[in-house]
């Protein structure tokens, strides 16, 4: 009798840890943060992408050190995320994700290639008062192989910022990014 419930216990044991593990999902994120040196309130503190496999989605993830709301990059104004795409290993930026509020109230993120070529336009979303969370669909900007990628920041408002802040992460270079690791 002690034998099957020690069985028992095991195999409950391993399939609460199976379960555990597929929720998890896959580890096929490339994450970076940053120090809490830029001014105002959208000063970068981690960057986060996420791509399953080649012909996924890819999963952008910006959080800041402040609580801020969506209203303050208003398409009104000029506070501004932006995703730098760098879709080649090229020296350069390929493409641009520029985040901004619409006049609808809706959080977008206008794509446009290095010439300012506008490409597509998909929604954004700020799930918490820190975060703001894109997703690009399988195309440009989001090949099917590795991407380099970057996020940005700039914001006028406050006195500290009436010239203009920014904070770039990483602050040179480039994150990068390989489908399914």
């Amino acid at each position: 009798m002690r034998r099957s419930t020690g069985l028992a216990r095991r195999s409950v044991a391993i399939s609460i840890v199976g379960v555990l593990l597929a929720a998890a999902g896959p580890a096929s994120a490339a994450v970076i943060e940053d120090r809490n040196l830029a001014r105002g309130p959208l000063d970068l503190k981690l960057f986060e992408a996420t791509k399953h496999d080649a012909g996924a989605p890819l999963h952008l993830r910006l959080v800041t050190y402040q609580p801020w709301q969506a209203s303050i990059i208003d398409a009104s104004g000029r506070n501004r995320f932006f995703f730098l795409f760098n879709t080649d290993r090229s020296a350069g930026v390929d493409f641009i994700g520029e985040v901004f509020r619409a006049p609808n109230g809706h959080l977008v993120m206008r794509i446009t290639n290095s010439d300012g070529q506008f490409l597509k336009r998909v929604r954004a979303y700020h799930p918490n008062p820190r975060t703001l969370k894109v997703t690009v669909p399988r195309g440009l900007p989001n090949p099917d192989g590795n991407v380099w990628l970057a996020g940005l920041e700039r914001y006028w408002g406050t006195t500290v910022c009436s010239n203009g802040c920014h904070d770039r992460i990483p602050n040179k270079g480039w994150m990068k990014l390989t489908p399914g690791q």
